[in-house]
């Protein structure tokens, strides 16, 4: 199979994205739901996680040959817009995607659908990040490099799954803010699901913690490919669901400089 496929990779970045479901206090209500998306506070807050840790990774990242959908709402606010433009204005593989209202499920599908097809692919790998998460820089290489082996190795085409289960928790208001973490079960960051062109199946499909249930999943911990943020405005609970690593302080500062291009100090203010 590997011959004969190929595949095309889309990622997907909700940033603030006001959709019908999917908050925890959505039952509160869409004005209510936009007012806490959009308080002025609270945006200055998820623009500092996005530029210094989301896009940044996302721009870092070593295999350039990827698309990726960041999704807002159509009623974002005009300043908050323009500056996100301008942020990601000079990278090619991300295009901003603006969409009303529409439940969780929907949204995600249309900001997917909005990539432009490549017309000789095989199969799509949808990944996903957060607008407050990194990606190490060999991520979108590793999914390709998995991806195809795995099509080539797997007895029959149906979705499966590729995630990273290794890596940093962040937390500013800890000491040290950084820890290294395995999950038991796979995490969102960098999660990537690959299906036939054409079957329509997205990462978001599942809850990602319960994929293993419905997909053969591949997941590595060979390496950090993930750095988790822990702050007031996590919408979930941003808890480790596996073990402790053991890398030290340096050896933590050495994957962060050349995995991520971070620096501690680079980190401070968020």
């Amino acid at each position: 199979m590997a011959d004969e496929s190929k595949v095309q990779i889309k990622g997907l970045i909700r940033f603030s994205y006001l959709s019908e479901n999917g908050f925890a206090n959505s039952r509160q209500g869409i004005e209510k739901t936009r007012a806490m998306l959009y308080d002025p506070d609270r945006l200055e807050r998820r623009f500092a996680w996005f530029e210094k840790l989301a896009f940044h990774t996302l721009a870092l990242q070593d295999d350039t040959d990827f698309s990726a959908a960041i999704l807002i709402g159509d009623s974002f606010p005009d300043a908050a817009r323009t500056r996100l433009e301008k942020l990601v204005a000079g990278f090619a593989p991300a295009q901003i995607v603006a969409l009303p209202p529409m439940t969780h499920v929907q949204a995600v599908k249309q900001a997917y659908f909005a990539l432009p097809d490549d017309p000789d692919a095989t199969h799509i790998a949808t990944f996903r990040q957060d607008d407050d998460d990194g990606m190490h820089r060999t991520t979108t290489a590793r999914i390709r490099k998995m991806a195809d082996a795995l099509l080539a190795a797997r007895s029959d085409d149906t979705p499966f799954v590729i995630g990273f289960n290794r890596g940093f928790y962040l937390n500013t208001n800890a000491e040290p803010m950084l820890s290294e973490r395995f999950e038991r079960t796979p995490l969102g960051i960098g999660l990537t699901l690959v299906a036939r062109k054409g079957d329509h199946a997205t990462v978001f499909r599942r809850n990602h913690r319960q994929f293993t249930q419905f997909y053969d999943c591949y997941t590595e911990v060979g390496t950090p490919m993930f750095i988790r943020s822990v702050h007031q405005d996590n919408d979930s609970a941003a808890e480790p669901s596996g073990r402790e690593g053991s890398l030290r302080p340096r050896g933590i500062q050495r994957v962060l400089r050349n995995g991520f291009g971070l620096t501690p100090e680079m980190l401070e203010g968020l």
